[in-house]
């Protein structure tokens, strides 16, 4: 019994451990879509060019290894909920990067954030 639970604790110590080691270089926002597929680039704006109300989907671009955590993207107060990722490959085939789609639900205003283990990585862009 002792065995067990001693195990079971390493375990859980090296998940969390694992957790830890994502090693994210950068986090981007990159598209926003409203529930009809009509969107923008939002890479290189300061503020939307549309209205977006209701429900929502976004996109990000990530960097680096993730390793099971996931990137927290909120627009004002919604929290995105992840919906799916791409992985992106280099030429020698090697994943260097994933793009992400989050789905928000009730967004009104606000600034665009993209956190990963509670750094900010992406806030510049207003969505009207």
């Amino acid at each position: 019994m002792k065995k067990l639970i001693i195990t079971l604790i390493l375990l859980f110590t090296t998940i969390e451990l694992l957790a830890y080691s994502s090693k994210v270089s950068a986090a981007y926002a990159i598209g926003i879509f409203d529930e009809n597929g009509n969107g923008e680039n939002i890479q290189h704006v300061r503020k939307t060019k549309h209205d977006y109300n209701g429900v929502i989907y976004s996109k990000i671009v990530v960097f680096g290894r993730l390793n099971g955590v996931l990137p927290e993207v909120k627009i004002g107060n919604s929290k995105g909920h992840f919906e799916k990722a791409i992985p992106i490959y280099n030429k020698k085939n090697i994943k260097i990067a994933q793009e992400m789609t989050y789905k928000h639900y009730s967004v009104n205003k606000g600034y665009f954030e993209v956190r990963f283990s509670n750094k900010l990585y992406d806030t510049k862009v207003f969505v009207k």
